[in-house]
C-alpha cells in the first residue's frame, strides 16, 4: 500500500511517553517508509480545555474547522478516542474509518460506560484491531485483528550482560499495573534486589540491557524487556489482568513494528 494519506486520531502522540504513543510512532515510521503520508492529530494539536464536556465540544469544533484533514484522507484510523469522531461518522458516512482498542480503563470492575463505548465504536467502524485478546472477552466485541505491539529490530539483542539481582519496574506506577503487589512481594523476599523504577524514559533500553528482571506495566514494556533477555515478573490484581498477562506469555515470537504495520495495511485493504 503506497501513496496514501493516513490520518491517525489519538489523545496523545510521541514524544509524550506512553504505550499508545509508542505504538502509533512505531507503525507511523514504517508506513511513511512506504511513501505514505501519515498525520497524527492529538490534544497537542487541538489544545482543548481540560474539562470533560467543554473539552469534548471544543475537540468536535476543532475537527469540524479542520475537516479537510478527514475529507482528504484515504484512511482514518482512531486510537481509542472514538467519541472524538462520532459526529464525523455521519458527516462523512462513506468515509471508511477504523479503530485500535489499546487497553482498558484501569478500573475494576469494568464500568458499563467503558464496555458500551467499545461496543459502539466497534459497530460503527469498518474494522478494528484489539491490543490483546482479553479485550474481546471482557468487552464483548469481536475485533478484525489482534496484536500486542512490537519492538524495533535494533532492540532484538541476544548478547547482553545481566547484573544479578537487579529489577526494573518499567512504565506507569498506577494501581492497575500491580505496583502495590510488587512492593509487597519485594518485602517478603529473603534476597536483596536492586530495584529501579523507570516511568518517564523515552529510551529505556539502557536499563533493560543490564537488568536481570523486569516488571512491565503493559504489553510494550513486556515485549521490550523480553527482547533484551530480561526475566519477566507480573503481578495481576484482578481477573482481567490475569488474562492480560497469561495470553502474552504464550506468544512464541516477538513481533517487529514492521510486522504490526502489516496488520494495519491488511485491515485497510480487506475491510
Amino acid at each position: 500500500m503506497k501513496n496514501r494519506n493516513i490520518l491517525f486520531i489519538a489523545k496523545q502522540k510521541w514524544p509524550h511517553i506512553g504505550g499508545v504513543e509508542r505504538h502509533i510512532e512505531g507503525i507511523a515510521n514504517r508506513l511513511q517508509g512506504t511513501d505514505n503520508k501519515v498525520t497524527t492529530v492529538s490534544e497537542e494539536d487541538i489544545k482543548p480545555p481540560h474539562t470533560k464536556i467543554l473539552g469534548l465540544l471544543y475537540i468536535w469544533y476543532w475537527l469540524f474547522k479542520n475537516r479537510h484533514l478527514i475529507a482528504t484522507s484515504d484512511v482514518v484510523h482512531i486510537h481509542d478516542v472514538f467519541i472524538w469522531y462520532i459526529p464525523f461518522r455521519f458527516i462523512f458516512p462513506k468515509k471508511k474509518v477504523y479503530i485500535t482498542f489499546h487497553g482498558w480503563e484501569g478500573k475494576w470492575p469494568l464500568p458499563m460506560w467503558a464496555i458500551l463505548n467499545k461496543r459502539v465504536a466497534n459497530f460503527l467502524c469498518n474494522g478494528s484491531i484489539a491490543v490483546g485478546i482479553y479485550i474481546e472477552k471482557w468487552y464483548g466485541i469481536k475485533a478484525t485483528y489482534t496484536t500486542y505491539g512490537g519492538v524495533d529490530i535494533r532492540c532484538m539483542i541476544k548478547d547482553v550482560r545481566k547484573t544479578k539481582k537487579t529489577i526494573v519496574f518499567l512504565g506507569r506506577q498506577d494501581n492497575d499495573t500491580g505496583i502495590k503487589e510488587f512492593k509487597e512481594w519485594l518485602l517478603k523476599q529473603e534476597v536483596k534486589y536492586s530495584v529501579k523504577y523507570i516511568t518517564n524514559s523515552l529510551y529505556p533500553e539502557k536499563y533493560l540491557k543490564t537488568a536481570e528482571y523486569c516488571v512491565p506495566s503493559g504489553y510494550l514494556s513486556y515485549l521490550e524487556a523480553k527482547s533484551f533477555g530480561c526475566k519477566i515478573l507480573t503481578f495481576p490484581n484482578n481477573p482481567l489482568k490475569i488474562d492480560y498477562w497469561k495470553e502474552i506469555q504464550n506468544i512464541n515470537k516477538i513481533p517487529t513494528w514492521s510486522e504490526v504495520a502489516d496488520i494495519y495495511i491488511k485491515l485497510w485493504q480487506n475491510n
